[in-house]
């Protein structure tokens, strides 16, 4: 009895579907390469969605060919459709310049609403154990600080997964102003893929007291889209538009940190807006926190703001009570991850800030 194995016939099956499917990738890999071949989208306004489908009933009313008449139907039927038609023919009339002109006055409109003025609103972004902030002026202006991100991701990209996304659903496709805080993987991780994906304005770095992996691979990208950078000092003031600001408090490039550079010398930078103010720290810690302390202390009226984003996640190392005292803050906003390893926020920066809480009420 002769036994006929199909072992090979498996084998061969299944190594040309690996090597099919290898032949699909490469070409997946080249053809993203190729120039224009991908386009992001942005979630489209409510508005221009309206004028959208209002433009695809005009057109499919004005040159529908067909006549549903001869098809065989009741009385009513034929009375609906009779007035369908009339509405038709009247639209028919419109001669196809009036209704381009229509379709561009309805965009216009559209893009009129996108512009109009509105108020400052300012989005803290979802990142986990790291920190986002998303502020937009009341011209629409851009600001991003910080893009959150992991040392462990295991191939998991915030940025591509939570920041971009986020992003292009607030019909943002550009950056104006993009501020590093400093270079830990928690803070620059997304903005990395943003600087990839999306066109910024500017980028606002301090000056680095030490190098890192994350810096070598920003001026790489910097450099490739050709994206200005501005390093910015202790004094510094980043005009945005009328009434908006940042004051740059913080690092002073001829002093930097040396104890954990990266952490001590974030940006510390405050936001004005009329009679508003809010203070973004970084990760600074207490060294750099008494540092500062001591460069304004002729002027500590500058560091008072209405919201703070506290410093390093809420560590124990940083929000001393005297820094707290001197902000004064009436809002104070800490970014964390669930359950983080670090326990960040640490139960005496939280009871501190209660505290501080109680007394102004």
């Amino acid at each position: 009895m002769t036994v006929l194995s199909i072992k090979p016939i498996i084998y061969l099956f299944t190594t040309t579907a690996i090597f099919l499917n290898s032949i699909l990738l490469a070409l997946a890999k080249f053809s993203i390469q190729i120039p224009f071949t991908s386009y992001i989208l942005i979630t489209p306004h409510i508005f221009s969605i309206i004028i959208y489908y209002a433009c695809l009933f005009v057109i499919n009313y004005t040159y529908s060919v067909y006549n549903i008449e001869k098809l065989m139907l009741s009385s009513l039927q034929r009375r609906i459709i009779a007035k369908v038609n009339t509405l038709k023919n009247k639209i028919c009339k419109i001669s196809k310049t009036k209704i381009i002109v229509l379709i561009c006055v309805l965009l216009f409109i559209a893009k009129i609403v996108e512009w109009l003025p509105n108020n400052l609103r300012i989005y803290f972004i979802d990142v986990g154990q790291g920190d986002s902030c998303l502020i937009l002026t009341p011209y629409n202006k851009s600001i991003l600080i910080d893009g959150g991100g992991s040392e462990n991701n295991n191939g998991y990209d915030i940025g591509k997964q939570v920041l971009l996304p986020y992003l292009l659903d607030r019909r943002i496709k550009k950056i104006d102003y993009l501020i590093i805080s400093h270079f830990d993987t928690d803070h620059v991780g997304g903005l990395l893929t943003v600087m990839n994906e999306l066109k910024v304005g500017q980028v606002i770095i301090s000056k680095q007291k030490e190098d890192s992996e994350n810096y070598k691979e920003f001026k790489k990208i910097a450099k490739n889209k050709k994206i200005k950078i501005k390093v910015v000092n202790k004094g510094d003031i980043l005009k945005i538009e009328h009434d908006i600001y940042f004051n740059i408090l913080w690092p002073n490039n001829e002093r930097l940190i040396s104890e954990n550079a990266l952490n001590n010398n974030s940006i510390v930078c405050k936001l004005h807006y009329k009679d508003f103010s809010m203070l973004f720290t970084g990760d600074i810690e207490e060294i750099a926190e008494q540092q500062i302390l001591r460069e304004y202390k002729n002027n500590l009226n500058l560091l008072a703001s209405t919201i703070l984003k506290v410093g390093h996640h809420g560590s124990k190392t940083s929000s001393t009570q005297g820094f707290l005292n001197i902000v004064k803050p009436k809002i104070a906003l800490i970014g964390v991850g669930e359950k983080n390893k670090f326990g960040h926020p640490d139960d005496d920066v939280i009871k501190k800030l209660e505290n501080m809480r109680n007394k102004n009420l």
